[in-house]
């Protein structure tokens, strides 16, 4: 087992690969807060009040994809820079993932969401309540 952990997340301590993903969900976070502060919410396309249910149903598949390309950017950090990793290139890495994950969000079909059915969806269940 101890092995298979060495080939999947490399020559770190468990304390070491949570310390790296707290760092990493910062990066989230705040490339996050800077994408939702922006939003325009007198498009159609979006609430105007804010919505996590429909944030969430709107970006699954771009956090799929951030956290798949820093889990390999994380994986191969050493290979690829030749020096360690540290918390500072966690939050680095945390902040480029989800870049990438917004880039494939507005770049590829299969990954972006269907704006006007969600926001049927949305207006549906708004007008019930």
């Amino acid at each position: 087992m101890n092995e298979f952990i060495l080939h999947v997340f490399g020559d770190y301590s468990i304390i070491e690969i949570f310390s790296f993903s707290w760092f990493f969900i910062v990066g989230y976070v705040i490339y996050g807060l800077t994408e939702a502060t922006g939003r325009d919410v007198k498009s159609k396309n979006t609430p105007q009040i804010w919505s996590w249910k429909f944030w969430f149903k709107d970006n699954w598949k771009r956090y799929l994809v951030t956290i798949l390309s820093t889990y390999i950017m994380f994986r191969f950090y050493i290979e690829l820079s030749g020096h360690d990793f540290s918390d500072f290139e966690a939050l680095m890495l945390g902040l480029i993932g989800d870049g990438i994950g917004k880039t494939m969000k507005d770049r590829v079909k299969m990954v972006s969401a269907n704006r006007i059915a969600l926001m049927e969806e949305h207006n549906k269940i708004e007008d019930e309540i």
